[in-house]
């Protein structure tokens, strides 16, 4: 069942690691579909083990860099990489909390 409902975002996925096959950043020894499939299953367990608390990564970083590994990505270019998005996405949750702050105490 969730295999199936996994279908269109596999789809997504294997275009997205064919890519990075085709720009030398993810390996390449294994073809797209079946290194897709893999990091789906890689996810689902990394999931599984968080939702059942065995260990804590509520930021997901931990998981986002198992990912990149598994695909072929140095381990400390997967760290840095998941580092500077998840401190981009913070930038513009605070960038987002100000502006509805303002916008809030302008109505007031």
């Amino acid at each position: 069942a969730i295999r199936a409902t996994l279908a269109p975002a596999r789809e997504e996925a294997t275009a997205t690691v064919r890519r990075g096959q085709d720009e030398g950043v993810f390996a390449d020894h294994v073809p797209a579909p079946v290194l897709a499939l893999t990091l789906e299953a890689l996810m689902l367990a990394l999931a599984a083990e968080n939702a059942a608390s065995t260990w804590a990564d509520p930021a997901g970083e931990v998981a986002a860099t198992a990912l990149l590994v598994a695909a072929g990505v140095a381990p400390q270019v997967a760290a840095l990489r998941v580092r500077e998005v998840l401190d981009e996405s913070e930038g513009h949750e605070r960038r987002s909390d100000v502006r509805r702050f303002a916008a809030s105490a302008r109505s007031h």
